[in-house]
């Protein structure tokens, strides 16, 4: 489904497995691109995990605040109102094709969740780094192909 000939805004939904850290990074930063054609961003996980300090931390570095996300599960939306639903887990991709309606596209990007490093902070937050820019990179991609 081409989306990029239609006029009214177009909603995108975020999904990973906790609504904790891609997700969240994602709705953040195609929060900051404001293209002119998209509606409500949103972001749910397969279950409501916890805010991540580490995702808000790296976001901070580029000035997008996520402080006040609150993480919710697929149950807090209508899949009706999504014409986009972009997974980040397997575990979502699953839910998401059971979950989303026939007129909504699907996409699975396969990012890797970030490492944790019990031994330095510095490779953690790398590790975060490294999965924002992945997503942003990716987002440019999107925004190019289906809402320009």
């Amino acid at each position: 489904m081409n989306h990029k000939d239609e006029t009214k805004a177009v909603n995108i939904l975020f999904a990973c497995t906790q609504n904790a850290v891609r997700s969240v990074i994602a709705k953040g930063l195609l929060q900051q691109k404001h293209a002119s054609n998209i509606g409500q961003i949103a972001s749910c996980g397969v279950i409501a995990g916890v805010p991540d300090g580490f995702a808000m931390a790296v976001m901070s570095e580029i000035d997008i605040d996520i402080t006040d996300h609150e993480p919710v599960a697929f149950d807090s939306f209508s899949a009706a109102d999504f014409q986009f639903v972009i997974s980040f887990s397997h575990d979502a991709e699953h839910v998401v094709t059971q979950w989303a309606s026939p007129n909504t596209t699907t996409l699975f990007w396969e990012v890797q969740a970030p490492v944790l490093s019990e031994s330095s902070r510095e490779d953690t937050l790398a590790s975060y780094r490294a999965l924002r820019d992945d997503i942003a990179g990716r987002l440019d991609s999107f925004i190019s192909e289906h809402l320009t």
